[in-house]
């Protein structure tokens, strides 16, 4: 063997020095902040320090400020606290986008005063006969000033003359004289009618939705850039997107990924439909022929969800065990995400749906091990101690959503996180669930609604909510080494707030609002 020459040497020193040079000036700095780093220890930190997308060192501010060269940004923060960027775990992305610009949206409002005005602030800036819709993300409830659904004479008032109409759910529509007339419908009968038939997700939509227009090319692309901002602006920096087909194509999003690095990190699922044993094969040969979780740190599909089999869609009121056969085709699909290494996120409210999936997937277990894939029950409603305990001992995880706190579900909180299980925050938006983590957060630490109605009998604690929203998420979907904390090496993800998530009183966490968010150390989102 020969040794190495003096100028090989000599190049090898010059390289780590460059290296190391380079590492130590970073592009970026905070200082002067409150930072939570939402690590093992939770440690507080003063300032941190961003090289090309990843955190470099956190330490303190005179430590951070050292590392400053002449190009180094440098932001003070003034006090602020900072915590890492949320990650929602359960999100209908593509379903918003398709016509947010038509949307007047009602999410996180606790005053029906309030919630007029935001309709008549946005009919005013359409034409007149342009249709407005609100496709979700509120319930009557929520206003503390005068609960409950929407007169004729408001909806009226307040869009005088454009067809409106506001989605509950999937339940209930309220619309106005103008969009009543439009199909057909008396409006001495009122404003309130059942969805069905009228404004639905999927094909054909419903009679109210079938009156508004396609959306073009142009304006599915502004809302787009507008959807991905408005989540921006709430502190969301990455998000699991479920649902495909009648929900909006993934080509606009791969379309502006291709453009350049998205604002937010957004991870689907693999498409597919089974209704049937027939499907259920089809879908098991088309997982085997696909590989998962090619999510690129921007974006790319992951996993299996939220309906692996159609047929198995279960509802809190299910009570007793599900029928052999439905199973049996679900397990068809399942074992062969086992196989191939696929994670499932499943719909699953009910504690009867959780026992029937546990008993066969121990079966699965004991010949595919399964506790690499942390497999996730989301939509958790009504879950028992002994299939918490089950769930763990598989190594999956539990997927939590704000859409349990207008549905009246007590979710069992303390029995979760006292258990050890990784369990994530989510909140099942947009039709269903409001879109704002901070609502979540606020839910689950407070236990009551935005409109101080008791909503919990189980709360977490604030550190345990924000880790939830955080690194938990991140485990779930195997981004532990490049999300959910600031740490360093990590992608410098990160929300500053206008308030101290850890002192304001717990009731005021739902009105925490960022004043900037960051992804990959890049700024999408600043406070004017």
């Amino acid at each position: 063997m020969t040794s190495p020459k003096l100028s090989d040497l000599l190049f090898i020193a010059a390289l780590l020095y460059s290296c190391m040079a380079t590492a130590q000036v970073p592009d970026t700095i905070l200082i002067n902040g409150k930072i939570l780093t939402v690590d093992d220890d939770f440690t507080i930190v003063q300032a941190l320090a961003i090289s090309s997308e990843r955190i470099a060192a956190t330490g303190s501010s005179g430590e951070i400020s050292d590392m400053a060269g002449p190009n180094t940004e440098i932001i003070d923060l003034d006090g602020a606290t900072v915590i890492p960027g949320l990650i929602d775990n359960h999100f209908h992305f593509l379903r918003a986008v398709q016509r947010w610009h038509r949307q007047p949206r009602l999410d996180g409002v606790n005053s029906r005063a309030e919630a007029l005005q935001i309709l008549s602030t946005k009919a005013e800036s359409f034409s007149p006969g342009e249709w407005l819709l609100t496709q979700g993300g509120w319930y009557p409830e929520q206003f503390a000033d005068q609960p409950g659904g929407f007169t004729l004479e408001e909806l009226d008032r307040v869009a005088p003359e454009n067809p409106l109409f506001l989605q509950e759910r999937y339940n209930l529509v309220y619309a106005n004289t103008l969009a009543l007339e439009a199909i057909g419908l008396d409006p001495a009968d009122g404003a309130r009618h059942p969805a069905q038939g009228l404004a639905t997700f999927q094909p054909p939509y419903g009679k109210l939705v079938q009156q508004i227009a396609p959306t073009s090319e142009p304006q599915l692309e502004q809302n787009l850039t507008d959807f991905m901002h408005t989540l921006n602006s709430h502190g969301l920096t990455a998000l699991y997107s479920l649902g495909r087909g009648p929900e909006g194509e993934d080509y606009v999003l791969e379309r502006r990924e291709e453009a350049g690095p998205l604002p937010l990190r957004i991870w689907n699922t693999l498409t597919y439909e089974a209704n049937d044993p027939a499907g259920a094969e089809a879908a098991a040969t088309l997982i085997q022929n696909n590989t998962p979780n090619t999510f690129d740190g921007d974006y790319g599909r992951f996993g299996l969800g939220e309906h692996i089999y159609l047929p198995f869609f279960d509802f809190p009121s299910q009570r007793g065990p599900w029928p052999e056969d439905i199973i049996d085709n679900l397990m068809t699909i399942a074992t062969a995400a086992a196989e191939g290494g696929w994670h499932i996120h499943e719909h699953t409210m009910s504690n009867w749906s959780v026992q029937d999936l546990l008993s066969r997937f121990e079966e699965l277990n004991r010949i595919v091990p399964m506790d690499h894939l942390r497999w996730t029950f989301a939509h958790i409603y009504d879950i028992s101690t002994d299939s918490i305990s089950k769930a763990k001992d598989l190594g999956m995880t539990l997927a939590v959503h704000g859409v349990a706190m207008n549905g009246g579900v007590r979710i069992p909180f303390r029995d979760i996180a006292d258990s050890g299980i990784i369990f994530g925050l989510g909140t099942d938006s947009t039709v269903v669930s409001h879109y704002q983590p901070f609502i979540t957060l606020g839910w689950a630490v407070s236990g009551i609604d935005i409109a101080g109605n008791q909503a919990l009998d189980q709360t977490l604690t604030r550190e345990e909510a924000l880790i939830a929203h955080t690194r938990n998420n991140a485990w779930m979907f195997s981004q532990e080494d490049n999300l959910g904390t600031l740490e360093s090496g990590k992608y410098a993800d990160l929300v500053v707030l206008n308030r101290d998530y850890l002192t304001v009183p717990e009731e005021d966490i739902f009105w925490i609002r960022p004043t900037m968010t960051m992804v990959g150390g890049r700024v999408v989102f600043q406070q004017e």
